[in-house]
Parts: C-alpha cells; structure tokens; sequence
C-alpha cells in the first residue's frame, strides 16, 4: 500500500508521464485520466466494489485526492481493523484492475471484497503464528543458560530433598565469563523444615564457595524464586527461613560485588544434578578444575 500512497503504482497517467503509453485515460470507465485516486476509489468499476462494503458513503464524498491525504483521513474516522479492510480492499481493487487490462477479465464486485476479507484474516493468522513463534523462541532462550559478563562468575546454586531419609543435599556450580565451570561444591545437609529453606541455604553455601575460592564478583541464581524474592525483600516471611534469608542478605551486604537473581529450573539443570549427586556424600567437598571423574561426566551433559 505504501506504493498506492507514494503515488508509485504503474497507473495509465504514471505510464504517460514516462512516455511509455501513449493515452492516460482509465480504460475500464473511458471517464478521466487514471491516476491512483482514480482507480482506487473514483473509477466506475471501483466504487462497484466499495458499494459492496460499508465504506461506501464516506468513499463516494471523498474529494480527489491523494491516496496519503485518504488513508490518514479514514485512519482519523475509523478503527485500526477497519482501516486494516479498506487497505485490503484497495489491493483487491488493484488487482481486479490488472486483471482486466492484462487478462480482458472482469470480477465480480462481491468476490473482490471477499478477497479483501479473506487477505485481512490471512495476514491475522500469519501474524499469530509469527508471534507464537517469537513467544516460543523467547520462552527456549529463557531456559538457557547464559553467561556472566567478562570478569565475573556465575554461581548456580539448588537443593535436592530426600524426604524418607530426612536429609538435602546442596549443589554448586561456577563458571567464568567463558562459560567454563571453575569450581564444583556439594554438601550433605539434615532436612529440617521447608523445601525453601534448603534451597536458601544453597544460597548460603554458594556465596560461601564463592569466597572461599575467590570467584568474584559473582551473580547467585536461583531457581526458588521464593528464596530470590526474599533475598531482595520483594516479599516478607514469618517462618524459619528468615534467620537463612538474613544471613544471606548479610553476606551479600559484605561481599559488594555479589548479586542474586531467579533463574527458570532449565538454566539450573547443571546445579540441580550435582545437589542430587549431593545426597550421595558424606562430607562437604568443593573441587577446582580437576573435577572426579564422576563430577565430570555429570558435567559433560549440561556445561
């Protein structure tokens, strides 16, 4: 359409400008010359369609003009769907045009605004589906893992609960900038009380494997937006997690160059596997690079 409003379309009065036909007159109504306007909206066979529509009285008022002054006019009076009609409606009127100059054939009025609706619901769909699309892909990056920025570390932190066995264990996993993992640390915990408070004492346990081996600035993510949320005071508990959650803030006070931030559970998969690998030991044990085979392997399916 933005050819129709620059005045761009090959119209019998554009073609004579350039010399390339020899009469600028409209040949489906033989009334004036064809320009945009003309064939769009002022032409016999185009106010034939329009009358098919309900923009007919306002289209048949219109004074010539041109097809800009139109749109922003109708744009002004009209919703955004309606206008949407009259742009597809235009296209149809176009098209039923060439094919009559090109092809002798001439189309029923009713089918060409058919055509017009049938464009508009098109493009609807197509739109929705591009957008679904952009949704879908926006919803897969958001469960990717990304990396810090250059010079900090990213520590992901999880718990995994063993309810039969009253025991969590606590899972940690840093990398550079580069997405390398420097350092792995597990730790075997009792469970006592929620699920959120084993997942804030992996905060706790990761902010401390991070100083401990000097991983800073660090970012903290969790998957507990609960925890997070806390962390931040986006939100208020009464429960026994306050006491962990106070710490966390403490610590996070003294280390200046830490922050925490939720991650979605798939940009913590690496995290979440080595807290389950957790529940397995004993003693707490942090590695640096020189990982046992077993933590490397585990690593080797999600770093």
């Amino acid at each position: 359409m933005w050819r129709a409003a620059k005045n761009l379309l090959p119209t019998a009065t554009n073609l004579w400008k350039r010399k390339v036909i020899m009469d600028p007159i409209c040949k489906r109504c033989s009334c004036r010359s064809e320009d945009v306007f003309h064939t769009l909206l002022e032409c016999k066979a185009a106010r034939k369609v329009w009358k098919a529509t309900e923009f007919y009285e306002e289209v048949k008022q219109m004074p010539h003009q041109d097809m800009l002054s139109f749109l922003q006019e109708m744009a002004s009076k009209r919703t955004k769907k309606d206008v949407e009609l009259i742009i597809a409606v235009c296209w149809a009127i176009w098209y039923c045009r060439n094919c009559f100059i090109f092809d002798g054939k001439d189309e029923n009025p009713v089918i060409s605004v058919a055509r017009a609706a049938a464009i508009v619901e098109s493009f609807k769909r197509v739109k929705i589906s591009k957008d679904q699309a952009i949704s879908r892909h926006g919803q897969i990056s958001q469960q990717t893992w990304t990396a810090p920025p250059n010079g900090c570390f990213k520590v992901n932190v999880d718990a995994a609960v063993k309810v039969s066995e009253h025991k969590a264990g606590l899972g940690v996993v840093v990398r550079n900038s580069r997405g390398r993992v420097v350092a792995v640390a597990v730790q075997n915990v009792q469970f006592r009380g929620t699920v959120a408070s084993m997942e804030a004492k992996a905060v706790l346990f990761g902010i401390e494997t991070a100083q401990q081996v000097a991983c800073v600035p660090m970012v903290i993510e969790s998957d507990s937006k609960e925890v997070v949320d806390l962390s931040l005071n986006r939100k208020e508990s009464k429960t026994e997690i306050d006491w962990i959650i106070a710490e966390i803030q403490t610590k996070l006070r003294i280390q200046s160059q830490a922050s925490i931030q939720f991650a979605p559970r798939g940009c913590n998969i690496a995290a979440h596997s080595v807290a389950k690998k957790a529940l397995e030991v004993e003693n707490q044990c942090i590695w640096l690079e020189n990982f046992p085979d077993h933590v490397s392997l585990l690593l080797s399916k999600f770093c």
